[in-house]
């Protein structure tokens, strides 16, 4: 029979080879995959995934007891449920033990956040790169804000304090500016905040015609919280959006992927309500601005007609009276000139006339009697021609001085 070692003294040898390796705490850096806390002590599972395939090639139990959970929260304040939790990366200062009965396990002394933080900045600089690559990092920006933000399609937690900010600065707006929001339920931290912040992007993008906008709020956190949206998918669902996406995810310095792609990124959700109320003053600032111009206009070109019809109705007025008074100063020329028309035209029928009467003396009978002419008649018929005298009628002749009546006979 082959000699052997039984299960305890395998491990008891085991324990004995760990001890002697590790006497001292050593560094290591891996993913929490699990965790939970249990009477003051916290219990996670750590693993190691290959670079290539994202296989898990390790993984081991570890645990913190309660004193040294105390140490660590008094050391790192708020920063330590963020390095805590699933998915993280942590760098981990562990005391190497193993039992004979409940075999190894790592006992978590400390842990350094730098390693975390950095680990994300590495992490988030790729995700940057990759979104650069597929020409995604400037899309969503491309897209047009309305001149009136109303309908806006909210991503958070209906019992977030930065959503319930949100809403309220939105509704105690000091110029009665009404808004329809509507809420698409997400986890904003945590290892559904992927699926759930990709999922509401989409039903949003299905019904984009309803939303102006779509706005991301969660109520600030630590730079570890936010880096749940340092992730590629919903960098590019943000990048695609046919609708502009703000971000107010609450944070002062940092800008995360999501933050980065985003049409508008604001520090706080209440920053992001000012925002749009400011948008919306902007706008009825220029239509009053406009409207004030068009007035001013409008009242300048009304000044200007009613001073031309002033100054027509003046020149109608005046028009008449100098019409009058041009027709008066034509008739009076145009009857000075009928008078002298008519004086000359009665001047030379004077002259003709005068002329006539002066050759009608001259032609009257007893004048030419005068002159030596007599006057032939036959009966009673003045005999001006040759061929009307009778040879042997009654003839009288007429002289100046007087008449003679002859009786002639022809002979021949």
């Amino acid at each position: 029979m082959p000699s052997s070692y039984s299960l305890y003294e395998l491990n008891e040898y085991i324990r004995r080879v760990i001890a002697l390796n590790f006497a001292e705490p050593i560094w290591v850096n891996a993913e929490i995959s699990q965790i939970k806390e249990v009477r003051g002590n916290v219990y996670m599972d750590l693993v190691y995934h290959d670079d290539q395939t994202n296989e898990i090639k390790a993984q081991i139990s570890a645990g913190i007891w309660f004193k040294s959970y105390l140490f660590l929260k008094n050391k790192l304040g708020a920063l330590l449920p963020s390095l805590l939790s699933e998915g993280t990366h942590v760098l981990l200062k562990v005391q190497v033990e193993f039992t004979e009965r409940y075999g190894m396990k790592l006992i978590v002394e400390d842990i350094d956040p730098s390693f975390t933080i950095g680990q994300m900045e590495m992490n988030r600089q790729k995700i940057l790169q990759k979104l650069f690559d597929e020409g995604l990092t400037h899309q969503n920006k491309l897209t047009k804000l309305p001149p009136v933000i109303q309908r806006i399609a909210v991503i958070s937690s209906d019992n977030a304090a930065g959503y319930i900010d949100f809403i309220n600065h939105l509704s105690q707006n000091p110029y009665g500016y009404q808004f329809k929001t509507t809420l698409f339920r997400a986890s904003l931290q945590g290892q559904n905040t992927e699926r759930e912040v990709c999922q509401a992007l989409n039903d949003i993008s299905e019904d984009a015609s309803k939303y102006d906008c779509t706005v991301i709020i969660r109520g600030g956190g630590s730079k570890l919280d936010l880096a749940w949206f340092d992730n590629f998918n919903i960098g590019a669902r943000i990048a695609k959006s046919p609708i502009p996406v703000m971000t107010g995810i609450g944070h002062d310095i940092n800008a995360t992927v999501a933050d980065t792609v985003a049409h508008t990124t604001l520090k706080t959700p209440t920053a992001a309500a000012d925002f749009i109320i400011s948008h919306n003053m902007d706008f009825e600032s220029k239509v009053t601005e406009t409207t004030h111009w068009i007035s001013q206009l409008a009242g300048r070109y009304i000044r200007q007609h009613e001073l031309m019809l002033g100054q027509t109705n003046q020149m109608l007025s005046m028009l008449p009276m100098e019409k009058i008074k041009n027709q008066h100063l034509n008739i009076d020329n145009r009857y000075n000139q009928l008078i002298t028309l008519a004086k000359n035209k009665l001047r030379k029928h004077q002259d003709q006339i005068t002329f006539a009467d002066k050759q009608m003396e001259i032609l009257q009978p007893s004048n030419m009697l005068k002159k030596g002419y007599t006057i032939i008649r036959q009966n009673a018929v003045v005999v001006s021609r040759l061929q009307a005298f009778d040879k042997n009628g009654k003839t009288e002749i007429e002289f100046f001085d007087g008449k003679l009546e002859l009786n002639t006979t022809d002979k021949n």
